[in-house]
């Protein structure tokens, strides 16, 4: 399935806040999050292996570690989906399976709903701020972040990137 025909098939499942477009949001991570020419490998999160910060106060990341080794520390597919955060919201299986975006996906909403939506995200810039640094609550504002997020959130509400991206 194309990435154009997996983000409008899940993002009427996205319970965004009023004056935002689910699929704005979705293309929005994708060209964010996206694996590159140069970079087609799953991100190493250091603070989900051994001396990191998550390693150290989490049973659940060092179980995960314990049975699938670094590759449980990683972000994966074009929408960078932490292993350890699918697992949390269900995901049963190994941590390269989320490296296919139609796996992923449906995880990526799940992540949205219920880790961004549900705890009172309502602005492109919580939305952005919670999905890069896990918490748009804290001290943590990832600036440059929040505005490449913006600026692909308004490029695919006029379509120029979906379009861009579809013709090639």
């Amino acid at each position: 399935m194309s990435t154009k025909s997996l983000i409008q098939t899940y993002a009427p499942h996205l319970n965004a806040p009023p004056g935002l477009n689910e699929e704005a949001l979705l293309w929005a991570l994708y060209f964010c999050e996206r694996y590159t020419k140069g970079n087609r490998e799953p991100r190493k999160e250091p603070a989900y292996a051994p001396g990191g910060f998550y390693y150290e106060r989490s049973q659940a990341v060092r179980a995960a570690y314990g049975l699938w080794g670094e590759s449980a520390t990683c972000s994966y597919s074009n929408f960078q989906l932490l292993y350890i955060t699918a697992m949390e919201l269900g995901y049963p299986g190994p941590p390269l399976g989320l490296d296919s975006d139609s796996v992923a996906l449906p995880y990526v909403v799940a992540l949205l709903n219920k880790r961004i939506f549900e705890k009172g995200a309502t602005t492109l810039r919580e939305v952005a701020d919670a999905y890069n640094s896990g918490n748009f609550k804290d001290r943590i504002v990832p600036e440059r972040y929040i505005q490449k997020f913006a600026r692909m959130y308004n490029r695919a509400l006029k379509g120029d990137l979906i379009n861009a991206h579809t013709t090639r």
